[in-house]
């Protein structure tokens, strides 16, 4: 795993390489081409602003395919401190000298090589699998360009779940599932009312609506589990979804706070709590002696009040 994982470093270096070598020949020869002295001390003395900031500040120690927008901040922060680095040997060293803005467009460009290629490699194995044609087509550009495969990384043995929901309290279940190589599940849909969700993803997740979510197209997608992801639902409607999803054989769950927890605690996935299954609040026997003598004993109550 970690010759792996420094293969895959180095491979990064490379394509940075490459993304830096194709900038500098469209804004150094091809778009205006000064003489070549001046092209190749500019190239050098680019090269080398870039790439010693971006190993002094730890870029490529990052595992890229679980990282987050903090990555991105950080390539930002240290190409910007590249550029002032470039801009104050350039003024220094007696060479062609350039303007201020072309000297930024290099830099710029570069940056935004080194993004797409990061972000693409992300969306190709978060999204890579050999189920469908687009995972597929993800999943060998991602073996053909990093060695890795995206299937066999995350394993087999991930429970594959929907999230009812996909709203910020679902979206951020997702993500949390994505990012944390360690999860024991995978998200594969979302299902939700939002027309303007609907027909659309969300990292790669399909959308459904209700209709559209119906128990031979979650066994299609190899749904095992049905996780409520939703920040405050009806009590008819919950119950509504929640007998109509224990129907399709999925184990269901819910991504909340616990019932007895105070407001501000963090959410977490977890069983229906038996407020929840009965969808009103649960009775409680207020004396002590009473609620120990009917502890774990199976009551039968008479009456059609319904109470």
């Amino acid at each position: 795993m970690k010759r792996e994982t420094f293969n895959v470093r180095w491979m990064l270096v490379l394509y940075d390489i490459i993304v830096f070598a194709v900038t500098d020949l469209l804004l150094f020869v091809l778009y205006d081409r000064f003489d070549t002295r001046g092209i190749i001390l500019h190239t050098i003395i680019a090269f080398i602003s870039v790439f010693l900031c971006r190993f002094i500040g730890n870029i490529y120690k990052q595992i890229w395919r679980y990282g987050g927008i903090q990555c991105y901040i950080r390539l930002l922060f240290t190409d910007a401190i590249a550029f002032l680095l470039y801009y104050i040997l350039s003024s220094i060293i007696p060479i062609y000298k350039l303007t201020f803005v072309r000297m930024l467009a290099l830099i710029s460009m570069n940056l935004l090589g080194s993004l797409a290629i990061r972000m693409i490699y992300r969306y190709a194995y978060k999204c890579g699998n050999k189920e469908t044609k687009k995972g597929m087509f993800l999943n060998t550009l991602l073996r053909i360009f990093s060695g890795l495969d995206g299937g066999e990384e995350k394993g087999t043995q991930q429970i594959k779940v929907a999230i009812i929901g996909a709203g910020r309290v679902g979206v951020s279940l997702a993500e949390e599932l994505l990012n944390n190589s360690s999860s024991s599940y995978t998200p594969r849909c979302f299902i939700d009312i939002s027309k303007e969700k609907v027909g659309r993803e969300i990292h790669g997740i399909p959308v459904f609506s209700e209709d559209e979510a119906t128990f031979s197209r979650l066994k299609e997608y190899g749904v095992q589990e049905i996780i409520f992801a939703i920040h405050s639902m009806d009590a008819n409607e919950k119950k509504k979804l929640y007998e109509r999803y224990k129907e399709s054989g999925c184990k269901l769950k819910v991504y909340d706070f616990p019932i007895m927890q105070t407001a501000g605690g963090k959410r977490h996935l977890r069983e229906f709590d038996i407020e929840e299954l009965l969808f009103r609040k649960q009775l409680v026997v207020v004396d002590e002696k009473t609620r120990e003598y009917y502890k774990d004993k199976v009551i039968l109550i008479t009456g059609g009040g319904g109470s």
